[in-house]
């Protein structure tokens, strides 16, 4: 499930939202300035820390992390080994460690959104760690 949702979150399709559309989005300064104009038009005043100009920093710097060769192995996995069965030889995939670096950035770049935009929802970065004692509480995974 973990490698379906981060691929699906990190795709570049145009047409759907994705943390890549999000991306090149706010590295225009147009659209960073018209977003942070209308989150203070609906939120008011930017008075807590950090601001929205430095959320909106942290949410690229975060993005920047991302090894997007680990990404292209995953997509093939995604494609080949998961959504869609084939006979074809799966030739890429991913390491545990490498799925779990992928799987933190996007947690960050979720609660880096989350409290830049105000939505409301309670996700923590803490929640990924807990999810994740929990699943080894209950199984046995190998060691990366």
């Amino acid at each position: 499930m973990a490698a379906l949702r981060v691929a699906l979150l990190l795709d570049a399709d145009p047409k759907v939202v994705s943390f890549q559309t999000v991306y090149h989005l706010l590295k225009d300064p147009d659209v960073t300035a018209a977003l942070v104009e209308e989150l203070e038009a609906r939120r008011g005043p930017d008075v807590f820390t950090p601001t929205r100009a430095a959320l909106i920093n942290q949410y690229l710097v975060t993005y920047r992390e991302i090894d997007w060769n680990v990404h292209g192995r995953l997509t093939h996995f995604r494609n080949l080994g998961i959504a869609h069965l084939t006979l074809r030889q799966l030739q890429k995939s991913v390491t545990f460690a490498e799925l779990g670096t992928l799987v933190d950035i996007v947690v960050r770049l979720a609660s880096n959104l989350q409290h830049l935009i105000e939505t409301g929802t309670a996700l923590h970065e803490s929640i990924a760690k807990e999810s994740r004692d929990q699943v080894k509480g209950v199984i046995k995974l190998p060691k990366s």
